[in-house]
């Protein structure tokens, strides 16, 4: 295996020089980009078997059940990126942060649209492998952009779940009293906070701020907020080191004082528990 690591992203080229069945269950904080280069392999994604080569890469996504067998002469480059990358190179194109997990659609012809715009992409990535160009290695501000550059090509090019929404007019156009509620929440998401308080801040009525969130989310703001703050529990916990608080303590402090209904919405919004996650 050879790697370098660009930021949240990493390139790596590998092989294993035997029959191999590689089982990581759920990669869950990065998603893969596989560009096998010869051999053959069968990927299994919840449930579904997809036989990869050289003639089509894929994208597997940070929540789905995965594992691959391969040939003893199957090599690949796999890019890794971090799922936060991809969820902020989300609201850097549309404005706003994803409300549901982005989920690519795996096979990628490496003839077709996604492929050719990630090439150049990749030239890059290439150069920036071998430090061409005089760029000394670990130059943080261009492996940002870079970052940026990957993140948003796949966004763009790639199909997902969320592609629909990238055309929609309605992407960017967040009513202001809508926009005006994120934000006080997001600046309070450890305070103690009611619907009425955040309309009053909003200037509007209660009712017109449940039909603005329903219409932009499909749930009301407490619901919205509820998500926001099992996010920010499940940042503090990848964040933890050492000795650090207990998942009790971290999940009071964002407000959840029934643990027991805590746990069951953070296993239902991240496919495992709360001390699964600070375990790893």
């Amino acid at each position: 295996m050879d790697h370098l690591r660009l930021g949240s992203v990493s390139l790596n080229r590998l092989s294993w020089g035997a029959d191999v069945c590689v089982d990581p269950e759920r990669l869950l904080d990065y998603y893969l980009v596989s560009m096998p280069l010869q051999g053959q392999a069968r990927f299994n994604l919840d449930g579904r078997a997809t036989d990869v080569s050289a003639l089509c890469a894929g994208i597997v996504n940070a929540s789905q059940r995965f594992r691959f067998e391969a040939s003893d002469d199957f090599e690949q480059v796999a890019l890794w990126l971090d799922r936060r990358s991809v969820e902020s190179g989300w609201q850097a194109v549309t404005g706003r942060p994803p409300q549901a997990p982005i989920d690519f659609v795996f096979g990628m012809p490496t003839n077709g649209t996604a492929c050719r715009a990630l090439e150049p992409v990749m030239q890059v990535l290439a150069r920036r492998a071998r430090a061409d160009g005089g760029l000394p290695v670990g130059h943080a501000h261009f492996d940002a952009r870079l970052e940026e550059m990957l993140v948003a090509t796949l966004l763009l090019n790639a199909p997902h779940t969320h592609s629909e929404l990238l055309w929609s007019p309605a992407v960017g156009c967040k009513p202001w009293h809508l926009r005006q509620a994120e934000q006080f929440m997001r600046e309070r998401i450890e305070s103690v906070l009611t619907l009425g308080e955040v309309a009053r801040v909003c200037a509007v009525s209660a009712r017109t701020l449940q039909a603005a969130f329903h219409a932009e989310y499909g749930q009301g703001p407490m619901q919205w907020l509820r998500d926001q703050r099992l996010q920010a529990v499940r940042d503090e916990l990848i964040a933890a080191s050492g000795a650090g608080p207990a998942v009790g303590q971290i999940a009071l402090r964002f407000g959840f004082t029934h643990l027991g209904e805590f746990s069951r919405s953070y296993r239902r919004r991240f496919a495992e528990t709360a001390r699964e996650t600070l375990r790893r």
